[in-house]
């Protein structure tokens, strides 16, 4: 068969470039080639020499059981070898011929993959931008199928796939950073979400000392550190810094460093490359960066690994970061508010905290009160979580609470500060969810800890018996005790209990147990 080379070139141009949708585009070329060359299927590779691995971007076929190509094909090292010593040197415009492929270790790894021994293939370099090496394969049923005058009409179309391939892959990048995008809008609204019902609650009662400093702190860019027991509600004041700032338009991002694995924590604070480490198939932005012209917080500071203290100490004086497994260096402008229940000059002393790292922090150190420092905000505090919860549980009317169990409730010492009164209205409500007299509460539907540990007398015999959050609380001040304040590692109290770290921290937060007990 005769062909023109003028309608050949014109006519698979306009099907190559005729549709911003590349499959589409792809499955109209194979209709209009199958009619001048032998072809059942073909696809579009982008290679990366780095990882040894073939991106098959698109790929389209007669073969009726023929498997979708993975998105990412590992190539054995003798397929890799070829590819550096074959290809590379290989002209724009040539095509090499495969007749056999048994005989050429990556399109023998091509045909394995598409489960057809028994094919020929020729394989066209293109020429893409940023000097990435894309590769169209086109490929037949048999063997010994193809000849000079085939890859000489293939390569007359280098220029046209080229084109169509950059354009995937611009396509693709949008695409990625579309999703992005969308991810950092779902962060921050689950964030906003979540922060929205924190009203500060106490601001001019017992906080106003606090109030008077955020005042101070909020139009700098200093950083500020936050110091407290646990649930007194730290996070609730950095959020009052961020939105009383000229940050507030920017990202909130919160890090609960207690709460990352050791392994995670450089990629989750400052991202990834891809290939950075097993699993990277694709770049990360790390928290710093979703921070960027917003305001970070770091809580539970003193849980953060020492190595990755150094990478931190490190943006906090060069204000730039490096992802993990990267070369270039990335400017960040981030405010940064770090918070902690424990005593960091202890660590400091104990080699468990960097001095220079908390000279850095400690800029502007807020102290936030404990809640039974400030009974005076207790009654307010118990009528707004009625409030929010009442709404959260669709009761129809908010119930009510007497003077005699709000004097009784500022009465109990709250270990777990504002935290455990949340938790202890919001029980109350659950409990009397549904019932016909949930529109009043009275001081038995509030279930708080036992007489052990505060000066509320509970009710009923059984008075030696201590609550269940007590003894898990004890069982863990025993494991640390005995493992010197230590959580995770060998001899850690996390072993100790045979739990995971994470675990055990979570716990512990909840239960406001400390790692070194006063």
């Amino acid at each position: 068969m005769t062909v023109n080379k003028d309608n050949f070139f014109r006519e698979a141009t306009m099907r190559i470039c005729g549709n911003l949708d590349i499959e589409t585009s792809m499955w109209s070329c194979l209709e209009y080639l199958e009619k001048v060359i032998p072809i059942t299927g073909m696809v579009l590779d982008l290679f990366d020499r780095e990882l040894a691995t073939a991106h098959a971007i698109v790929q389209v076929s007669r073969y009726r059981d023929n498997p979708r190509l993975p998105r990412m094909i590992p190539l054995p090292k003798s397929a890799g070898a070829a590819l550096k010593r074959k290809w590379i040197k290989m002209h724009t415009q040539d095509v090499m011929i495969i007749n056999r492929p048994e005989s050429d270790p990556l399109s023998l790894t091509m045909t394995q993959i598409v489960k057809k021994p028994n094919t020929s293939i020729m394989a066209m370099r293109l020429k893409i931008e940023d000097n990435r090496l894309g590769a169209l394969v086109i490929y037949v049923d048999g063997k010994d199928k193809y000849a000079n005058k085939h890859a000489r009409l293939l390569s007359m179309l280098h220029d046209p796939f080229s084109i169509a391939m950059s354009n995937a892959l611009k396509h693709e990048e949008v695409i990625k950073l579309k999703d992005m995008l969308a991810d950092d809008v779902q962060y921050l609204h689950r964030e906003l979400l979540r922060l929205s019902g924190d009203e500060l609650v106490g601001k001019t009662g017992g906080l106003a000392g606090v109030m008077e400093m955020v005042h101070q702190v909020a139009s700098l860019n200093s950083p500020v550190l936050l110091l407290g027991e646990t649930g007194v509600g730290k996070e609730v004041i950095a959020n009052a810094i961020h939105y009383s700032s000229q940050r507030k338009e920017g990202p909130f991002i919160k890090v609960n460093c207690g709460a990352i694995p050791e392994t995670l924590m450089d990629s989750e604070l400052f991202g990834h490359e891809k290939g950075a480490f097993t699993g990277a198939v694709s770049e990360k932005r790390g928290r710093f960066e979703r921070a960027n012209m917003g305001t970070i917080l770091l809580d539970e500071i003193g849980e953060m690994p020492l190595h990755a203290q150094v990478r931190l100490l490190r943006v906090l004086q060069n204000k730039e970061i490096e992802r993990i497994g990267g070369t270039k260096t990335i400017p960040i402008n981030v405010r940064v508010i770090s918070a902690t229940q424990m005593n960091l000059e202890d660590m400091i002393r104990e080699g468990r905290f960097r001095e220079d790292l908390w000279f850095r922090l400690n800029v502007f150190p807020i102290m936030i009160p404990p809640l039974r420092q400030r009974k005076e905000d207790i009654p307010d505090l118990v009528r707004h979580f009625i409030n929010r919860k009442s709404r959260e549980l669709k009761f129809k009317a908010e119930p009510a609470i007497s003077p005699d169990t709000l004097e009784r409730m500022m009465s109990y010492h709250w270990p777990g500060n504002v935290r455990e009164l949340e938790n202890v209205v919001e029980r109350a409500l659950i409990q009397n969810r549904g019932k016909d007299n949930n529109t009043f509460l009275t001081f038995k539907d509030f279930v708080l800890r036992e007489k052990q540990e505060n000066n509320i007398t509970p009710s009923g015999s059984n008075s030696d018996i201590i609550g269940l959050d007590d003894a898990v609380a004890r069982h863990i001040k025993l494991a640390l005790k005995t493992a010197n304040g230590k959580i995770e590692g060998p001899g850690g109290a996390a072993m100790l209990l045979k739990v995971n770290p994470s675990t055990l921290r979570t716990k512990m937060k909840k239960l406001g147990v400390h790692r070194r007990q006063k």
